[in-house]
């Protein structure tokens, strides 16, 4: 019972916890798999002293209490740097809807040169670029500022971000200096469009879990 009302007091870890701590993909699995049935079909506890039982089966070590504990305490303490990371997730979308915006707004100036579209791709080259740079920063925050990390999905996710966000200055560089010729340019944004599709699927894959389409 104790280890009951112990473990639906503390809240479940989250992926953002979970990759903060360079936990492995497999951990984590087995973390959330193990929160999912503890809360779907409850912990069942063997009574005190029942069927030969011990007056301490079912009851939690002292010091897997206090550590459990510890952490939960520790994840009320408020930090700068958590707080800034756990805005990762909302920012980022303004940058992948910018660059996959200027993608189209240069395609359409590609089949219309005559379309006047040059001012628009810019601007929303050098927001995305800005948007870019800032949610990358707030990612390395969320996913803890390491260079290798213990998760596959994560490592991709993190080295993806940052070449798309340096890949984003570029593109803002090369739409400053485009004057008639934007082959390089176009096949910087098109690369950048690229790499968003596999940058959305492993963020996708952190937060919802491995194989969370299925396939």
């Amino acid at each position: 019972m104790l280890m009951l009302i112990v473990t639906m007091s503390l809240p479940a870890a989250s992926a953002h916890e979970a990759h903060r701590k360079d936990m492995s993909d497999a951990e984590i699995a087995e973390m959330k798999q193990a929160a999912e049935t503890g809360h779907d079909g409850g912990i069942e506890v063997p009574a005190a002293g029942g069927n030969g039982s011990s007056a301490t089966d079912g009851v939690m070590s002292t010091d897997s209490h206090n550590e459990m504990m510890d952490e939960h305490l520790e994840g009320l303490a408020f930090s700068p740097t958590d707080f800034l990371g756990r805005l990762h997730p909302a920012l980022v979308h303004f940058p992948i809807a910018l660059f996959l915006a200027a993608g189209l707004a240069e395609l359409i100036l590609f089949a219309r040169p005559a379309s006047g579209l040059e001012p628009t791709v810019r601007f929303l080259i050098y927001t995305g670029a800005g948007g870019g740079v800032i949610a990358t920063v707030l990612g390395w925050l969320a996913g803890g500022i390491r260079m290798f990390d213990r998760s596959e999905t994560l490592g991709l996710h993190r080295w993806t971000g940052t070449s798309i966000a340096v890949a984003g200055v570029v593109a803002a560089i090369l739409v400053h200096r485009a004057k008639s010729d934007r082959s390089l340019l176009r096949i910087v944004i098109a690369g950048i469009a690229a790499a968003l599709l596999f940058q959305g699927y492993w963020g996708a894959e952190m937060s919802m879990g491995p194989n969370h389409m299925g396939m």
